[in-house]
């Protein structure tokens, strides 16, 4: 049994474990409305796969409009902007994972070439990923420009950049 908070250090635990073959079993202990110590299968959505990340943000997509409907601006546009920045996460790990097939990712050690053989990369790859990419910066955390006055995304929007980034994921994988 490992404990830790380094994610980083996780990674490396479960590298090791899928090359020795053993099976590794992840938890997560956090906090939720019950207090401190609650145990979960979820792990941080740093560790989740581009797939997972989709669903985890379809979730989040449905807090959202939740409380769009309930009418709680302040608390709606707090959710987009941090949608938009685990969406930005996700297109980071869709290049890494579905483009690169792999052989450069984050957390993991060494770089995979034997891997390079399944890279393509078309123009089409580049002009989906930088929109993506150019869209969820542009509603993420960063600063906008105070002229700019952009609005917050509606939900339904936020659903379909998922939706976007899912539609690149499964057609490159396909």
């Amino acid at each position: 049994i490992v404990f830790t908070h380094d994610i980083y250090f996780l990674c490396i635990v479960q590298q090791e474990a899928e090359l020795a073959g053993v099976p590794a079993t992840t938890q997560c202990i956090g906090r939720g409305a019950a207090g401190f110590g609650i145990q979960t299968e979820r792990l941080p959505f740093d560790t989740l796969s581009t797939s997972k990340r989709v669903k985890e943000l379809r979730q989040f997509q449905a807090r959202v409009a939740k409380h769009h409907k309930l009418g709680e601006e302040a608390e709606t546009t707090r959710l987009t902007r941090d949608a938009y920045s685990h969406l930005r996460m996700a297109w980071e790990r869709g290049v890494e994972e579905v483009l690169f097939q792999g052989v450069v990712t984050r957390f993991i050690e060494g770089v995979s070439t034997q891997k390079l053989k399944y890279v393509v990369v078309e123009d089409s790859d580049y002009e989906v990923i930088n929109a993506g990419m150019t869209r969820s910066s542009k509603f993420s955390g960063h600063d906008p420009a105070s002229s700019a006055h952009l609005p917050t995304p509606h939900p339904d929007e936020l659903g379909m950049d998922i939706d976007h980034l899912e539609g690149w994921r499964a057609s490159v994988e396909a």
